[in-house]
């Protein structure tokens, strides 16, 4: 694998540890510390990510506009100064409805940095090694991912605000190597126009991309409700919680090449299908746990149905999208993956709340959505050339 996507691969290391340090505790934060219900703490996280939907959508006509390098390095840096803000809201105690246009802009401009960098691992890989080549940088993110929650729940005992100020430390110095270590990437629109016409035509492209919803609404629930579900219902501790995440992504780091080069014999389109029927039985194994080890065994599933996935999505929608326009058509695709994570959140949090007393159904709605989409990916794969 050539240098430029192991320079980017570990950038997003050091970007994922800045998140996952972070970001896993402030549900907890909002609930435990300042007695939110979980449907507002879902309603505030699901409305900040449609915000990030329109980032997905930007961050790619601006990555063939301007070049993907030079918009992922400033709004990196922007972020940086969002997770800083957080850190200070929370240090001084300020109205958590600061919360809501910190986070929107966090969304955005995450969604902006999202669509920039898969962009880059496509034009940094050749076709034939797209697969390999994101499945390296999940191997990164994952190793981040790792490190960050289990350091983070040691952390969060003691203080929120200093988990969002190592993020800011992490982000900016992502910022600065990548600056330093990948190469300019090309323009390839003249007109700042979104290729709105093109998407829609693109019959496969777009199907593929409308039935991805589903499966990222799921995806989503191991972040917002799991944290809050496995630490109050549940009853684990902080500490147990983040050795649950560190798992999901010391995981990623040890079977996703594996996982990979098994992707390449039996080829993207039945991976995305086995993996998304996977993610609906891990999510729906939830509802039956009621101990560490039992969420343990669900957190197991859901990484095997992440790592057969995860790639083959991305590297499906790269190869159905125009060359020529690859930023836009990747971040049309983002966009209904934001919309999965922007929607996921609110049913959570409100399915949270209504049926607290019967967590079985509960997990069997929320892992339903993966089902239909694994349902929907057989259909199209075998429908359509």
């Amino acid at each position: 694998m050539n240098k430029d996507i192991l320079s980017l691969t570990f950038a997003r290391l050091i970007m994922s540890f800045g998140y996952s340090i972070a970001f896993p505790f402030l549900s907890i934060y909002l609930y435990e510390v300042r007695n939110l219900s979980m449907s507002l703490i879902g309603s505030i996280l699901g409305i900040s990510t449609i915000f990030g939907v329109i980032g997905r959508i930007l961050g790619g006509l601006l990555s063939d506009y301007f070049g993907s390098k030079n918009v992922l390095i400033i709004s990196i840096f922007i972020r940086s100064f969002i997770f800083l803000s957080i850190s200070i809201v929370i240090a001084f105690n300020l109205d958590y409805k600061l919360f809501i246009p910190i986070l929107i802009l966090n969304s955005l401009f995450f969604s902006i940095n999202m669509s920039n960098l898969d962009t880059m691992v496509a034009q940094l890989s050749k076709e034939e090694d797209r697969n390999l080549a994101y499945s390296i940088n999940r191997v990164g993110v994952n190793l981040g991912w790792s490190l960050g929650p289990a350091i983070g729940g040691v952390i969060a005992v003691k203080s929120f605000s200093l988990l969002f100020f190592i993020s800011f430390l992490a982000t900016i110095f992502s910022a600065i190597m990548l600056q330093l270590t990948i190469p300019n990437t090309n323009k390839t629109l003249k007109s700042f126009e979104f290729p709105i016409r093109d998407i829609l035509n693109n019959k496969q492209f777009f199907l593929f991309s409308l039935f991805s919803i589903g499966f990222f609404i799921t995806m989503s629930q191991l972040i917002s409700t799991l944290s809050v579900y496995a630490t109050n219902l549940v009853k684990i501790s902080k500490n147990e919680l983040g050795i649950l995440y560190a798992i999901n992504g010391l995981l990623v780091v040890f079977l996703q090449i594996p996982i990979s080069n098994y992707i390449e014999k039996i080829d993207e389109k039945k991976a995305l299908v086995i993996g998304t029927f996977f993610y609906f039985i891990g999510y729906l194994s939830i509802g039956f746990a009621n101990n560490f080890y039992h969420l343990l065994i669900s957190i197991i599933i859901i990484t095997i149905a992440e790592m057969f996935a995860v790639p083959s999505a991305q590297t499906i929608a790269s190869i159905l999208s125009d060359k020529n326009k690859l930023g836009s058509f990747i971040g049309f695709f983002g966009l209904l993956q934001g919309l999965g994570w922007a929607i996921g959140p609110i049913i959570g949090g409100f399915s949270m709340d209504i049926f607290k007393s019967n967590h079985v159904f509960m997990w069997s709605f929320i892992s339903s959505f993966s089902l239909i989409s694994s349902i929907l990916f057989l259909y199209l794969f075998r429908h359509l050339p």
